[in-house]
């Protein structure tokens, strides 16, 4: 009975042992970490601030060989192999990576935000919503010089490109949510992907990581000299007009800003399809070494737009696009998605001239039907100008090719055989840019393999039914 006694004592000791441990665990946890933070420091950096410390540490410090590691491929533009490939990158893994700057070391985490804490809509690639966390010993960093530093890091690397070779030209895409239920937004950003670049030349999205194979300033659009890029394109003396409009508009920052007129420009282009008018904004990026930013309006609602144009801006100079307003908005009316989560045509307008600047920006709309234009966004107001100027300056129409423009396609396609440039220049009569481009094509075609040896057109087949298969 004695012995029973005993250890009933001891369990009730046990448990009020254990009781005590439990109610004071939290005082000393909390006592130490008073202690280890004499001693060690750990500071918290979120938004652009991880990004830019995440691209200092990967230029300015030396990683440690040891501990865990972790990688992600992409499919982006190299141009040494003049392919969309994937290409392997190491990022920071989710278990921490030791850096050393000397003797100096810092240890960096990595943590994401759970989708909970952000706004819905956020699914346009150009929002960071990782956090890092960065721990090292008292007094070998000072946190305000360490993040004030690599701000200033990568300030300079937005601004001259030190990654990229000094060009500045990419593609990404903008798309939002409307349309959506809350439950798919949130599936976008649980993806491990949701920082995936939206383009193959959307290297700016993952500058902070180190690609294995290839250096930054391999990968990307291809580079072109200056005016090159218009070279395939057969545009009309109105457009080669505009173009050196926007070359100069481009020189001419300074004088912009000195005299106090806003530095931007807008353009209207417009005709049938197959014309040309992509074609034309995506030279006069390349020639001009702009971003381009392209927006689906029909995936965007207001809150969505404001907020990537705001994020836009940030990469002045830069272009955005706008394909086909006629097939999102009849006049003012959006013809596209679900009532109440469409885009409105005000806030279309205000995002284009409202009150925040726009210094910089280069913005092209291009439409298949001007008549469906409302007159609050632009209408022809002659000689190419605008009724509108501030919104949109000027206006072109491109057309079906003229005779000088088939003859120039016709010559540089089938360079080789010249006696068929005039029966072609006169069949494309009232073809589109795409369409006589289509048809010169075909027939160089055809005269390039009745051109090849028996042996080697037996070749071509053989090669071709292989990849067919």
């Amino acid at each position: 009975m004695f012995e029973s006694l005993d250890n009933g004592w001891l369990f009730a000791g046990g448990a009020a042992l254990g009781t005590l441990a439990a109610s004071c665990w939290s005082h000393i946890r909390s006592a130490w970490q008073q202690v280890a933070s004499r001693v060690v420091i750990t500071v918290s950096v979120k938004g652009y601030a991880a990004d830019a410390v995440q691209l200092y540490l990967k230029n300015r410090f030396r990683p440690s060989r040891l501990g865990p590691r972790a990688y992600l491929s992409w499919m982006l533009y190299v141009r040494p192999r003049r392919r969309v490939q994937l290409v392997a990158m190491e990022v920071a893994p989710p278990a921490g990576r030791l850096y050393w700057y000397g003797w100096r070391s810092i240890w960096l985490c990595p943590a994401r935000q759970g989708s909970e804490g952000l706004n819905a809509g956020e699914t346009t690639h150009d929002y960071t919503f990782d956090s890092l966390s960065l721990t090292f010993v008292r007094g070998t960093f000072d946190p305000d010089r360490l993040i004030a530093e690599a701000t200033e890091w990568y300030n300079e690397q937005s601004i001259n490109t030190l990654e990229t070779g000094g060009r500045r030209h990419f593609i990404r895409y903008i798309s939002g949510t409307a349309g959506h239920s809350h439950h798919g937004i949130s599936n976008t950003f649980d993806h491990d992907d949701s920082r995936a670049p939206s383009s193959s030349t959307d290297i700016r999205s993952c500058l902070q990581y180190r690609p294995l194979s290839w250096s930054f300033n391999e990968l990307g659009p291809e580079t072109t000299e200056r005016g090159h890029a218009f070279d395939p394109l057969a545009l009309s003396d109105d457009a080669l007009e505009l173009i050196e409009e926007a070359q100069r508009w481009k020189a001419s920052e300074q004088w912009y800003k000195s005299h106090n007129v806003p530095w931007r420009r807008g353009w209207l282009l417009h005709g049938p399809p197959g014309t040309g008018k992509t074609a034309l904004a995506r030279a006069l990026a390349d020639d001009l070494d702009l971003p381009v930013f392209i927006y689906d309006l029909a995936t965007l609602n207001n809150e969505e737009l404001f907020r990537s144009w705001s994020q836009m801006l940030h990469e002045v100079p830069c272009m955005a696009l706008i394909e086909d307003i006629d097939a999102i908005f009849c006049q003012r009316r959006n013809t596209t998605g679900q009532e109440g989560q469409r885009l409105t045509f005000d806030c279309l307008l205000n995002c284009i001239d409202g009150v925040q600047s726009t210094d910089g920006l280069f913005l092209i709309v291009t439409s298949n039907h001007l008549d469906q234009i409302d007159p609050a966004l632009a209408q022809p107001a002659g000689n190419g100008r605008s009724s509108r100027p501030g919104r949109i300056d000027r206006i072109l129409e491109l057309r079906p090719l003229d005779e000088s423009g088939r003859r120039k396609l016709a010559s540089r396609i089938l360079d080789e055989w010249p006696g068929e440039w005039e029966p072609l220049v006169e069949e494309g009569t009232g073809d589109s840019g795409a369409q006589f481009q289509e048809r010169c094509a075909r027939r160089a075609l055809e005269l390039h393999y009745k051109s090849q040896s028996p042996q080697q057109s037996r070749d071509v087949r053989k090669e071709g039914k292989v990849l067919t298969a």
